[in-house]
C-alpha cells in the first residue's frame, strides 16, 4: 500500500500555493474597498464644505437684504446726537405731513448701500458657516450627538474673527452710505474716496471692536445651539435631524448669547 504521507505533504502545499494568491487578492480587494470608503468618505466632506459655503453665502445675502431698511434706521439713531433731538421720523428722513414723492424718497434712501451689504454679505457668511464646520471637526466637535462646548465656542471664534475681515470693509462702506445726508454718490464713490482720503486702515478701523462684540456673542452663540440640538434631538427620538429640532435650538441658542 502506498504510503499517504506524500500526497498529503502534495495536497498541502498545493493548497498553500493556492491559498497565497488569494490572501494577496484579499488584501488588495481590503484595500480597494478600504480606498473607496475613504474616497465616498472625502467625497461626502467636501460636498458638505461647498454646501455649507453656498448655503451660508445665500442666507447672509437674503439677510442682509431683507432687513437692511431696518439696520438703517438703527444706524441713523445710533449716530444721532442727543443735541440733534433726532426722533424715529428723523431717522427715517420724513415727517407726518411728507408726500407720496417725499415718501417714495425717504424708502429710496433706507436702500441706499444695500448692493454693498448684499454682495459683500454673501462671501462673508460663506467663509463664516465654511469655517465654522471645518474647524468644528479640527478641534474635536464633529461627532453629532456628543456634547463638546469648547470645541464649538472655539470654532465659532474663529469662524468670526475671519468672516469679521472680509464684512469689516463692507459694514463701513454701508454705514456711511446709510447715513442721512451722505456725501457720498455710491458704493463705489465712498470706497474711492475712503481711499484716497483715508487709506486702507479706515475700512478696519472698527474691527477690533466689532471683534470684542462678536467672537463673545458667537461663542457663547455656538456652543449653546449645537448643546440644545444635541439635547432636542435626543428627546425627539427620531432618525433625522429635523427643522423643528434646529428652529428651536437656533432661537435658545441666539437669545441666550444676546442675554450674555
Amino acid at each position: 500500500m502506498a504510503d499517504p504521507k506524500p500526497f498529503e505533504i502534495a495536497f498541502s502545499a498545493s493548497l498553500r500555493r493556492g491559498d497565497a494568491p488569494n490572501a494577496r487578492g484579499g488584501a488588495d480587494a481590503a484595500r480597494v474597498v478600504t480606498g473607496q470608503s475613504f474616497g465616498v468618505a472625502a467625497s461626502t466632506l467636501e460636498g458638505a464644505f461647498y454646501g455649507h459655503m453656498c448655503a451660508g453665502a445665500v442666507a447672509g445675502a437674503v439677510e442682509h437684504t431683507a432687513m437692511f431698511p431696518v439696520d438703517t434706521i438703527k444706524t441713523r439713531l445710533q449716530a444721532a446726537t442727543s443735541a440733534s433731538g433726532r426722533s424715529y421720523a428723523h431717522a427715517m428722513s420724513t415727517s407726518s405731513g411728507a408726500s407720496v414723492a417725499q415718501a417714495m424718497q425717504t424708502i429710496r434712501g433706507l436702500y441706499r448701500g444695500v448692493s454693498a451689504a448684499g454682495l459683500g454679505a454673501g462671501p462673508a457668511h460663506a467663509v463664516y458657516f465654511a469655517t465654522y464646520e471645518k474647524c468644528k471637526v479640527w478641534f474635536g466637535g464633529g461627532v453629532k450627538g456628543e456634547h463638546a462646548p469648547v470645541a464649538h465656542a472655539a470654532a465659532g471664534a474663529c469662524a468670526t474673527i475671519l468672516a469679521d475681515a472680509l464684512q469689516n470693509p463692507v459694514d463701513t462702506v454701508k454705514q456711511r452710505l446709510q447715513l442721512a445726508n451722505s456725501p457720498y454718490a455710491g458704493a463705489m464713490d465712498c470706497v474711492s474716496k475712503t481711499l484716497r482720503n483715508e487709506g486702507v486702515r479706515a475700512f478696519y478701523r472698527s474691527y477690533p471692536t466689532t471683534l470684542a462684540m462678536n467672537v463673545p456673542f458667537t461663542a457663547i452663540h455656538f456652543s449653546t445651539y449645537e448643546a440644545a440640538k444635541t439635547a432636542l434631538f435626543k428627546a425627539s427620538e427620531a432618525e433625522r435631524e429635523g427643522f423643528a429640532v434646529q428652529f428651536a435650538a437656533g432661537g435658545g441658542a441666539g437669545g441666550r448669547a444676546a442675554g450674555g
